[in-house]
C-alpha cells in the first residue's frame, strides 16, 4: 500500500466533458481530522464550535482554532464550512449574535443552518456569511430547493434517501440560479429522515433537531406481535463509491462525507476513495493542489469505522434492504474462524496478513436477530445478545502476541494459521466464533503522517478582510488609496497623494501583494486587489509606512464595526415585539386522516357547546381510505363538519412521485370551495403555488416547521403563514420566552395538546429488513408491528403505503396545562388523531379528557415539564 502525490490516473469512464468535478466535502469534528482531510485530498470540510452545532459531542473548534486553521486552509485552495445546523431556543439567540459577529472576521466560506430563525437572523444582520441549507431542513424535492432559495441559501444539502435520477432532475431544473446541490455520498444513516427524527427528543429530552442524539434507532428491539428481535433501524452505512459514476452524471455541486465523530483515519481513507474513483471516471487529477494520494481505500475502509455497507436510494427505491438487523457497529474484515482454544490462546487460519498492533474482535456465532419470514416460528438467538453488542459489551482488543507454530512474530502475510494470545480482560471465546481484523496497525501509521499541520505551516489567529487599491495618475499626481472591507462593508480608507514617477520596471501590483497579505500587528489575512496605474512607481519606504498606518488603524476599526453588528443584531431580536395578552377563550382544531373519525368529533362538539371546533383539518393517506376520490371525500367532510371550516394539510414528505395525486387532491379541495392549507415542509408552499398560480389562501404550519424562537415564527410568516403550530418538543419555560417576545401582528401561535408524535418519519422499512428484501405489499400487507425496547417501552411501526412511522403506546398530552398557555396568551390548540388507529370510544374519551384539562390515560408530556437539551 504505498502513497504518491503524483498519482497515475485510468482514462476517463463517462462522458464528462459537460459535466463539472463535484467536490468533496469532508467532515472535521477536530484539528487532527482537519489536517486529514487537507492532506488527502479534499475540497473543503465542514466542521462545528463548541457550541450551536449537530455534534455537540464531538471535539470542535474555538473560534481562535479558525482563525489559526483558515488561512492555511485557504492557502491550500480547501474551504471552510461551519455548522449551525440545530434549533435554537429564544433565549440562545442573543447568545449566537456574539458568536456570529466574530465569525464573520475569519474567512469560512459558508454557515451550514437548519433553523429558518437564524437563516432569517444572519441573512439581515450577518449577510456576509454564505448560507447553506442543512440536510436537517429536511428538503427532498425541487420544490423545498426553489423554497431554500428565496430563504436566501446558496447551497442545499438534500435529503439522503434522493435516488440519483431525482438529484440529476433537480440539477437540471436548478443548473444556471444562484444555488448548488449538496448530496451525501458516504457516512451513517439516520433510520429517519434527517429533521423528522423526534425519537431522541421524546423519550430522553435530547433532541436530535439540537445536537443531543440518544441514537435510539441503534438499539435492539423485541417484536411483540410476532415472532421476532434485532435492530430494527440500524441502517447500513453509505457507501457510493461504487455507483459513483451516477452521482457525477447527476451534475451536482458536492459529495458530502459523513463523520464528524469518527477519527481522522476514517476521514484520510474516505476523502481518499472518493478523490481516487473521482480521478478515475474524469482521467485525470482532480484535487486542489494535486493533494491525491495513491492506496487502496476499498481495502483501507474495511479497518475504518464503518457497519455494513448499502448504496442506499441511489439506484432506486427498494432496490435492496438497509437495514442490518444483526450489527448496529463497526464490522471490518473477516479473517478466520477459531479451530483451536488452548488455555488463553487462540488458533485459526487468517485469510488477511496480521501485524502487531492491528485490532482484532471476535464474535459469538449465536445470531443476534430473528425474523419470522427469514427464520419462521422457533426464535433464534435471544436480545440479550443483541443488548451486550449495543452497549459494546464485545471482545476486542490490540493484538500484541501472536506466534506461528510457537515461533513470536511482528507481521504475517495472508493465509497463514497463527496462534493468538489473548489478554487477560477476554472472555474466553469457543470454537468457531468469528475473528475479525477491525483496525490496521499500518493504516494508522499512514494517517498518522496525515493528521499533523503541514511542516511550512505557520499557524497564528488572523482575521479575514478584503483590501482594494486604486492609483489614478492626476495630472503629476498620483493618488494611492486603500480601501478595507468586510464583504462590502466598509471599514476604513487612506488615501495618499505623491509625485507621479514612472516605474523604471513596472512592478506596483506585486509590490502592493507582496507586502499587504499578511498584516501581522493587526493580525489580518488579506484578499488583496489592485486597479488602476500599474506603471507608477511608488518607494516601499512609501508602502512601508502605508502598511504600518494599517496596522495600527485597523483593530479599532474592526472593533467598530464588529460592535456595530452586534449591538444591531440585538435590537433586531426586541424590535416590534411585545407580550401577548391572556386568552379568554380556546378555540380547537382537530386534525385526522381517517373519515370515520368526522362523526365522533362532530358529534362530541354537538353534545359539548363551549367545545369551539374551529377547524378540522385533513391530511389524506392513500391506505386509509380505500377507493374513495377526493372529491367524494371532500364532498363528505363539508357536508358534515357541522360549522367547522376544512383545512387541508399537505403530507410532510412529498416526493416527485407522490405530485401528481398530492396535485388531484388540491384541485378537489379547491373546487369544494376549500381555501385553508397547512403545510409541515418549506417546499410545500412552492408545491401549492405551483398548483394554484396567484390565488390568495390562508395558510397554518405544522410543528415539522421547527418554531422554537421568534425569528423562525418570522420566518414562517415571510412564506404567507397566520397560524403557526409551535414545536411538540419545546418545553414550558422556552415556549414562555417566546410567548412574551412575540412579533406584533397577525401571526398566531398553536399550541398541539394531544398527538401521536411521529419518532420517525422513514423511507427505510423495517419489513424490507425482515424479509431481507422488499417482499411487495401483496406479501408484507403494511402491517404494524408492536416492538418493545430493554426498558419495557412499547412503540408502533405503522407502514402507510411504503413510508415507516413509528410512535409511541403513549400519546403526547399537555392538556392539563392549557389554562397557564391561555394566560400565556395562547387561544389556539389543536388535537391530533393519526396514524393510530382510533376506536368512536377512545376518540370521545380523549376529547373529553382535553375539554375538561384533564390527562388522558397512556400519555406523557415529553419535555414539557422537564428542559429540552
Amino acid at each position: 500500500m504505498q502513497s504518491s502525490a503524483t498519482p497515475t490516473v485510468n482514462p476517463k469512464i463517462l462522458d464528462v466533458e459537460n459535466l463539472r468535478v463535484p467536490e468533496i466535502l469532508a467532515p472535521a469534528g477536530g484539528r487532527e481530522q482537519f489536517f486529514a482531510a487537507l492532506g488527502s485530498g479534499a475540497d473543503a470540510v465542514f466542521l462545528g464550535l463548541k457550541q450551536f452545532n449537530a455534534r455537540g459531542r464531538a471535539e470542535n473548534f474555538t473560534l481562535d482554532d479558525l482563525k489559526e486553521l483558515a488561512p492555511l486552509a485557504r492557502r491550500h485552495g480547501m474551504k471552510i464550512l461551519v455548522t449551525l445546523n440545530i434549533l435554537l431556543k429564544e433565549s440562545e439567540l442573543p447568545r449566537l449574535r456574539l458568536e456570529l459577529a466574530e465569525l464573520q472576521w475569519i474567512g469560512i466560506h459558508a454557515v451550514i443552518v437548519q433553523d429558518l430563525g437564524v437563516a432569517r437572523f444572519i441573512r439581515k444582520n450577518f449577510p456576509s456569511l454564505r448560507l447553506h441549507a442543512s440536510t436537517q431542513l429536511a428538503v427532498h424535492n425541487l420544490a423545498g430547493v426553489l423554497a431554500a432559495i428565496d430563504f436566501g441559501f446558496k447551497r442545499v444539502v438534500v435529503a439522503r434517501e434522493l435516488t440519483a435520477q431525482e438529484l440529476r432532475r433537480i440539477q437540471t431544473a436548478v443548473e444556471g440560479l444562484d444555488v448548488e446541490i449538496e448530496a451525501f455520498c458516504h457516512g451513517s444513516l439516520c433510520y429517519s429522515y434527517s429533521g423528522l427524527c423526534f425519537f431522541s427528543g421524546a423519550e430522553d429530552a435530547r433532541s436530535g433537531n439540537r445536537g443531543e442524539c440518544a441514537y435510539t434507532c441503534r438499539k435492539p428491539y423485541r417484536i411483540l406481535n410476532e415472532p421476532g428481535h434485532g435492530f430494527l433501524f440500524s441502517m447500513k452505512d453509505l457507501n457510493t463509491s461504487k455507483d459513483l459514476g451516477k452521482l457525477v452524471e447527476a451534475n451536482i455541486h458536492t459529495l458530502k462525507i459523513e463523520g464528524r465523530k469518527k477519527d481522522a483515519q476514517y476521514v484520510a481513507t474516505s476523502v481518499g476513495l472518493y478523490r481516487q474513483e473521482l480521478n478515475r471516471i474524469f482521467g485525470r487529477e482532480t484535487a486542489p493542489g494535486g493533494r491525491s494520494i495513491v492506496r487502496d481505500y476499498q481495502s483501507d475502509m474495511s479497518f475504518s469505522f464503518h457497519r455494513d455497507m448499502t448504496s442506499l436510494f441511489v439506484n432506486g427505491r427498494y432496490h435492496e434492504n438497509v437495514i442490518d438487523l444483526n450489527n448496529p457497529t463497526h464490522k471490518g474484515v473477516l479473517i478466520g474462524q477459531i479451530e483451536k482454544v488452548r488455555d488463553r490462546t487462540i488458533e485459526l487460519l487468517s485469510t488477511v496478513p496480521l501485524e502487531r498492533f492491528d485490532g482484532l474482535r471476535i464474535d459469538s456465532t449465536e445470531a443476534l436477530f430473528h425474523s419470522q419470514p427469514q427464520h419462521g416460528e422457533k426464535v433464534q438467538g435471544s436480545l440479550r445478545g443483541a443488548q451486550n453488542k449495543y452497549r459494546n459489551n464485545v471482545s476486542q482488543f490490540s493484538l500484541r502476541d501472536f506466534a506461528i507454530r510457537g515461533r513470536r512474530m511482528n507481521e504475517t502475510n495472508a493465509n497463514t494459521r497463527v496462534e493468538i494470545e489473548l489478554p487477560a480482560e477476554i472472555e474466553l471465546p469457543k470454537v468457531g466464533d468469528k475473528v475479525y481484523k477491525i483496525r490496521s496497525n499500518e493504516l494508522k501509521r499512514h494517517t498518522e503522517n496525515l493528521s499533523k499541520a503541514p511542516a511550512d505551516a505557520r499557524l497564528r489567529p488572523l482575521l479575514s478582510i478584503d483590501l482594494s487599491f486604486h492609483a489614478i495618475r492626476e495630472g503629476e499626481n498620483l493618488q494611492l488609496s486603500v480601501a478595507a472591507t468586510l464583504a462590502g462593508t466598509h471599514i476604513l480608507t487612506e488615501n495618499l497623494v505623491l509625485d507621479y514617477q514612472t516605474a523604471k520596471k513596472p512592478n506596483l501590483a506585486a509590490d502592493i501583494l507582496d507586502n499587504f497579505t499578511i498584516l501581522g500587528d493587526a493580525a489580518c489575512d488579506c484578499r488583496v486587489s489592485f486597479q488602476g496605474d500599474g506603471e507608477a512607481f511608488v518607494p516601499r519606504s512609501v508602502l512601508k509606512d502605508l502598511k504600518q498606518k494599517l496596522n495600527a488603524a485597523l483593530p479599532e476599526a474592526i472593533q467598530r464595526v464588529k460592535d456595530e453588528s452586534i449591538q444591531a443584531s440585538l435590537d433586531t431580536l426586541t424590535h416590534n415585539r411585545h407580550v401577548l395578552p391572556a386568552a379568554h377563550k380556546a378555540a380547537f382544531a382537530v386534525k385526522i386522516d381517517r373519515l370515520e373519525y368526522l362523526e365522533s368529533i362532530v358529534e362530541f362538539a354537538a353534545h359539548n357547546p363551549d367545545f369551539a371546533l374551529s377547524e378540522i383539518i385533513f391530511e389524506p393517506k392513500r391506505a386509509f381510505l380505500g377507493k374513495l376520490s377526493p372529491k367524494e371525500v371532500f364532498q363528505t367532510l363539508f357536508e358534515k363538519r357541522s360549522g367547522a371550516n376544512i383545512r387541508f394539510a399537505f403530507p410532510t414528505v412529498l416526493r416527485a412521485w407522490d405530485e401528481p395525486l398530492l396535485k388531484a387532491w388540491v384541485i378537489a379541495y379547491k373546487e369544494a370551495g376549500g381555501s385553508l392549507y397547512e403545510i409541515g415542509n418549506v417546499g410545500a408552499r412552492k408545491l401549492l403555488d405551483s398548483y394554484l398560480p396567484g390565488e390568495a389562501v390562508d395558510l397554518s404550519s405544522d410543528f415539522s416547521l421547527y418554531i422554537l424562537n421568534t425569528e423562525a415564527a418570522l420566518a414562517t410568516k415571510d412564506l404567507g403563514v397566520s397560524t403557526v403550530a409551535l414545536s411538540i418538543e419545546d418545553d414550558s419555560q422556552s415556549l414562555k420566552e417566546k410567548l412574551v417576545n412575540w412579533p406584533v401582528g397577525e401571526l398566531k401561535p398553536q399550541v398541539i395538546l394531544y398527538k401521536d408524535t411521529p419518532l420517525f418519519i422513514a423511507e427505510a422499512c423495517s419489513l424490507t429488513a425482515l424479509h431481507n428484501g422488499c417482499p411487495t405489499a401483496a406479501v408484507c400487507g403494511y402491517r404494524t408491528l408492536e416492538i418493545e425496547n430493554d426498558e419495557g417501552e412499547r412503540f408502533f411501526v405503522a407502514h402507510e403505503s411504503c413510508k415507516s412511522i413509528v410512535f409511541g403506546a403513549k400519546a403526547y398530552a399537555i392538556s392539563q396545562h392549557r389554562g397557564e398557555l391561555m394566560k400565556q396568551g395562547v387561544s389556539d390548540f389543536r388535537i391530533d388523531f393519526l396514524t393510530r388507529e382510533y376506536t368512536a370510544q377512545h376518540l370521545q374519551s380523549v376529547l373529553s379528557d382535553l375539554h375538561a384539562a384533564r390527562i388522558p390515560s397512556e400519555t406523557h408530556s415529553a419535555n414539557f415539564e422537564r428542559i429540552l437539551l
